[in-house]
């Protein structure tokens, strides 16, 4: 765990937790997808995750009403024992997440790709049960190879249920965590790093949690993973747009993805994570291992 005193950006300058906003992530993630999707090698499959996002923006207007947030019992045991108010290893996760999986996998079954469909229509006759399993095997990190296809879209449910709980939360009255790598609204783990360009976070590094859409702040040249600053080295593909670098650490082996919003206003973590898979190559074969997962690419780099 890192026991390095954190650093916070410039009091009332910028926040050091920014909470998501429930009426654009998932709408702007679906834009880039379409966008990312127009000259990609992978331009069909990222835009059907552009529709699986729109399908999330839709689910999550639905269903906001029926996701309440934490009690003030639960904020304030959070708070006492600085532990995150959402933490997938205790939150009681409200049932009608497995309605939203429902919802997600109906709206896409008319335009899925054929490999994906044997998959949706097992999803919509599988048990409460089942489902609960599977959503316990994903939060968990302890999928089996017999889930991965089925473990995304389950993601996509709960992404939409924690970042409901999320945006619904204090972002002042929650503390960092003391180790870089912990979500400090939900306990998972970030997918990437941004540098971002906008108002006062402009310059400043966030890093995206890749189950609730949370973002803190971690200095640069930080080692997401155990918080060492003196073996860092930044990785890039040649000749490529700059959006997408990777950041390693020499000292656990581990890197994370830094992508860079002066670049492109209209980044966004998750799409432009998948969109650049390429480095993700690169770095594995320079002998690092991804820091944290991407929930709509389950096993990847794990």
């Amino acid at each position: 765990m890192n026991t390095q005193a954190i650093e916070l950006p410039p009091s009332g300058e910028a926040a050091a937790i920014l909470l998501p906003d429930p009426d654009k992530v998932f709408l702007a993630r679906a834009e880039r997808f379409d966008a990312l999707a127009l000259h990609h090698g992978l331009g069909e499959w990222l835009a059907f995750l552009g529709r699986l996002s729109r399908a999330q923006h839709a689910a999550l207007e639905a269903a906001a009403q029926d996701i309440a947030p934490p009690t003030e019992d639960v904020l304030e045991r959070a708070h006492k024992h600085r532990m995150p108010p959402i933490s997938v290893a205790s939150y009681q996760r409200p049932a009608v997440w497995r309605e939203i999986l429902r919802n997600l996998v109906g709206d896409l079954l008319e335009n899925a790709p054929v490999g994906a469909r044997e998959t949706l229509d097992g999803l919509l006759v599988t048990s409460a049960e089942d489902l609960d399993k599977l959503g316990e095997k994903l939060l968990n990190g302890e999928p089996e190879a017999a889930d991965m296809a089925r473990l995304p879209y389950v993601a996509a449910a709960m992404q939409v249920v924690f970042t409901a709980l999320a945006s619904k939360l204090d972002a002042d009255a929650l503390p960092l965590m003391e180790a870089h790598s912990t979500c400090p609204v939900c306990g998972s783990h970030p997918v990437v790093s941004v540098i971002r360009s906008d108002g006062p976070t402009a310059g400043l590094r966030y890093v995206h949690c890749t189950l609730c859409n949370t973002e803190w702040h971690v200095p640069h040249a930080t080692c997401v993973s155990c918080g060492d600053r003196d073996k860092i080295t930044l990785h890039e593909i040649d000749g490529d747009d700059g959006i997408a670098r990777a950041e390693s650490c020499g000292s656990c082996e581990s890197y994370t993805k830094l992508i860079v919003q002066p670049k492109n206003v209209r980044v966004d973590p998750i799409a432009d994570d998948l969109a650049s898979v390429a480095l993700d190559m690169l770095v594995d074969d320079a002998g690092f291992v991804r820091s944290g997962p991407n929930y709509l690419l389950i096993g990847a780099g794990e």
